[in-house]
């Protein structure tokens, strides 16, 4: 099967062809802007999370592969960014709530393919949720800091008074763990290298 236009565009930014990048940018940032409005309901947050996005994007461009839609990594990469959003602003629960409604809401011909991405990805955070209650005490502590605080492996070290290697240890069997558990639940875990390269990237 012949590969689709956008991964070939995509091929071509992992080669660092920033003409392919700024095309990608220039088809997809009204409807990446359209649904961070609706997600955050402020045209500043809203244009600042999508040029994170793909500020972002660009720096890990070699890390990142891109095998089916360039517009489904795209929305599900902006669903990651409103969660973060929202968490580093004390509502995450109130985030995740508003999954189905916004599935519900929009299920359309723009936004049908990327539906069972928002659904999937909401099964994905539970996931985590569960499976952070099952850790043991010490990786338990280790892996909050990091996905909840986002704090970097140093100051992790620092706040449990742990050496920097056990850090990585630990992160390294809750991120088993949680793959674990969702093989286990047979959840799609397409979505969770996503999620765990943007928020584990920076130690």
């Amino acid at each position: 099967m012949a590969e689709s236009p956008d991964i070939i565009l995509w091929q071509r930014v992992t080669r660092s062809d920033y003409t392919a990048f700024n095309s990608i940018y220039e088809q997809y940032w009204d409807t990446l802007l359209h649904i961070a409005l609706k997600k955050v309901n402020d045209s500043d947050i809203a244009m600042d999370l999508v040029q994170d996005l793909f500020v972002e994007m660009w720096q890990k461009r070699h890390a990142i592969s891109i095998q089916t839609s360039l517009k489904a990594y795209l929305v599900s990469s902006l669903y990651f960014k409103t969660f973060m959003h929202f968490r580093r602003n004390g509502v995450h629960q109130k985030h995740i709530d508003n999954y189905s409604q916004f599935t519900e809401t929009y299920v359309h011909d723009e936004f049908s393919l990327q539906t069972q991405y928002e659904e999937n990805y909401a099964h994905i955070l539970f996931a985590i949720e569960r499976s952070v209650e099952d850790m043991p005490l010490r990786m338990k502590a280790v892996f909050q800091l990091k996905y909840y605080s986002s704090l970097n492996n140093q100051e992790i070290a620092d706040n449990l008074g742990l050496s920097t290697q056990t850090v990585k240890n630990q992160l390294s069997k809750a991120l088993t763990k949680i793959r674990q558990h969702m093989e286990a639940e047979r959840l799609d875990t397409s979505l969770l290298s996503l999620l765990l390269l943007a928020c584990f990237t920076y130690s």
